[in-house]
C-alpha cells in the first residue's frame, strides 16, 4: 500500500500581545503547491508577520493523504 497526496496546507501561528492572554493567533493557507521548500514558506510566514505587526511563532505543513487500497 502506497500514500497518495491529495491536498496540502500551511499553518501559520503569530505571536503578539494583541491576541489575548495567549498571544497567539493561527492562519491556515490552502492549496499550498507540491514540492515547495520549507525556506519559501518560511519566508512567506515572516512577510505575513511583518505586515500585521506580529512575530511568527511556527509553521506547519499539514498533509492530507489518500491510503492506497490493494484489492484482490
Amino acid at each position: 500500500m502506497n500514500f497518495a497526496l491529495l491536498d496540502q496546507a500551511v499553518q501559520y501561528t503569530f505571536l503578539n500581545s494583541k491576541y489575548g492572554k495567549q498571544g497567539a493567533k493561527t492562519r491556515n493557507l490552502k492549496n499550498v503547491k507540491r514540492g515547495v521548500a520549507a525556506d519559501s514558506l518560511a519566508k512567506v510566514g515572516n512577510a505575513l508577520a511583518q505586515l500585521q505587526g506580529d512575530e511568527l511563532g511556527a509553521a506547519t505543513l499539514i498533509q492530507k493523504q489518500g491510503i492506497s487500497l490493494a484489492r484482490d
